[in-house]
């Protein structure tokens, strides 16, 4: 008798039964967003953690490449299309990224829209070409369903959340050590 293996879904307990607030942290690892994106996230939550501890402060490119494991080239990549959309600021070549408005005023779903557009809200969950409401995928109405409640969750999640839940994550983990 095999049995099958459960998804690791965010949000939903291992039994599936209960659900439980979303820490933020865990969306740095999400299945359902490009690498990019996660890799944008990661970046700004480096950006926002620096603008918790001291407003309108920025960080080299350098420095987030070495907290974050980025290559440069992707980094620098990433921060272009963040540029593009209006989320950091960019002084100089190799000059300080800051944030262009306060951490609390940009949501995860800015980021991600930043990275990949809004592919993840129009294309069919089970990959088929062809899935509209005229001509539905066997999952069509459910993932209707979840992409607007995770659409909403991300709009109303920033980075600012996501800069302390990491935060708090790496402390618990620090003290777990010792």
């Amino acid at each position: 008798m095999r049995t099958a293996a459960r998804a690791n879904v965010v949000g939903v307990s291992a039994k599936g039964r209960e659900r439980r607030r979303t820490d933020p942290a865990e969306l740095l690892r999400s299945p359902l967003f490009s690498r990019n994106s996660q890799n944008a996230l990661r970046v700004m939550e480096r950006l926002a953690a620096a603008s918790l501890r001291r407003p309108s402060s920025g960080r080299s490119l350098q420095g987030i490449a070495e907290e974050t494991g980025l290559a440069l080239p992707t980094l620098t990549q990433l921060v272009s299309f963040l540029r593009l959309a209006g989320l950091v600021s960019q002084r100089g070549r190799s000059g300080n990224l800051r944030l262009t408005r306060d951490a609390s005023g940009i949501s995860v779903l800015d980021v991600i829209r930043a990275i990949d557009g809004t592919r993840l809200w129009r294309r069919c969950l089970l990959g088929l070409a062809e899935c509209s409401d005229i001509a539905p995928c066997p999952v069509h109405v459910a993932w209707k369903v979840a992409r607007t409640q995770l659409e909403r969750h991300l709009g109303n999640e920033s980075v600012a959340n996501l800069a302390r839940a990491v935060s708090r994550r790496r402390r618990s983990r620090r003290r777990s050590r010792s």
